[in-house]
């Protein structure tokens, strides 16, 4: 018979070998931890502010989508994953939250603006102000947002895009979309209602895959309300048009079946693929199936996607 030595060994050899078999490796299984780490990242992009954000704010009203535009001003809700290169976004503007704002505590008058006064700090991030008020059919719409930075010594307001490669390259090619220039302009509109002077406007787009931040593009042009103004109007006169849907045919079918009926973006539009109307959502119904009146498809074609100034110029009468 064998020692209980012997006995002893083999248990343990045979313990060993099942451990072994049962230790995962990185070239035959899975990762076991990624998962759940993954989901704790994702609730945490999901909870944010942004993410939860539904009322529509200055950085959407510019669109050039009058589809997306009128969906989001009707509230529909949007059909999204955790939004990553966003996030990206986010972490640098919190990061440039922190050096502005440890600026702008700093003593001494390095970061100060001197007037006949008491001097004051030159910068202010995230400042929250009121753009402008849309009346629709069911509440007012309070538009409001954050700039993410406010240069009081050059009466700037500054916007952070962190952008791709692609989207850098348009920027540079073609200057900033219609939508990032009319955020812009409402930031300035809000200022003004404030009381306080807007001569700039700047949109800094900050390079996401380069290693050399000389590769990014700075866009510093003087301040223009017309933009701002022309993309609340457009935003009120849409609003009036669903208003009116939803009365006249009492209820949001034909409303909605309208929407879906808008024109969309001629070049890219990364929300269209977010709403019910794209089949992401069946409980929305079949807007196909709804008839909608040649009249009111023609009142469509009447919303500008685009800002035309010299048409803005003739509906306000100005030389």
């Amino acid at each position: 018979m064998s020692s209980v030595a012997d006995v002893l060994a083999v248990a343990e050899q045979a313990e060993n070998n099942t451990q072994s078999a049962n230790t995962p490796t990185p070239a035959n299984n899975e990762p076991l931890l990624w998962s759940e780490i993954q989901q704790i990242i994702v609730n945490n992009i999901n909870s944010a502010p942004r993410s939860l954000q539904k009322t529509i704010g200055p950085s959407e009203l510019g669109t050039d989508c009058v589809h997306c535009l009128a969906a989001k001003l009707a509230g529909w809700k949007q059909i999204k994953g955790a939004a990553w290169l966003p996030f990206i976004g986010t972490c640098v503007h919190e990061h440039f939250e922190r050096l502005f704002t440890q600026l702008s505590q700093s003593k001494g008058l390095d970061y100060k603006v001197v007037t006949e006064g008491p001097a004051y700090p030159r910068f202010e991030t995230e400042k929250r102000v009121n753009v402008g008020l849309l009346r629709s059919y069911q509440e007012p719409m309070v538009i409001s947002g954050s700039i993410d930075l406010v240069d009081y010594e050059h009466h700037a307001t500054v916007d952070w895009k962190i952008v791709g490669t692609t989207s850098l390259k348009n920027a540079k090619a073609n200057e900033p979309s219609q939508q990032y220039r009319v955020q812009a302009s409402l930031y300035g509109i809000g200022l003004e209602n404030e009381g306080i002077r807007v001569d700039k406007n700047c949109i800094y787009f900050l390079p996401r895959t380069s290693m050399n931040l000389g590769d990014m593009y700075a866009w510093e042009v003087p301040f223009n309300r017309e933009l701002g103004e022309w993309a609340l109007w457009r935003a009120q006169w849409i609003l009036q048009l669903l208003g009116l849907l939803e009365i006249n045919y009492q209820g949001t079918d034909v409303r909605d079946a309208w929407i879906s009926r808008l024109p969309r973006s001629t070049t890219h539009c990364f929300d269209c693929g977010t709403w019910a109307d794209s089949g992401l959502a069946q409980e929305f119904g079949d807007l196909s199936k709804v008839e909608i009146d040649e009249h009111l498809l023609m009142l469509a074609d009447l919303i500008p996607a685009t800002f035309n100034r010299d048409e803005w110029h003739k509906l306000n009468k100005i030389s």
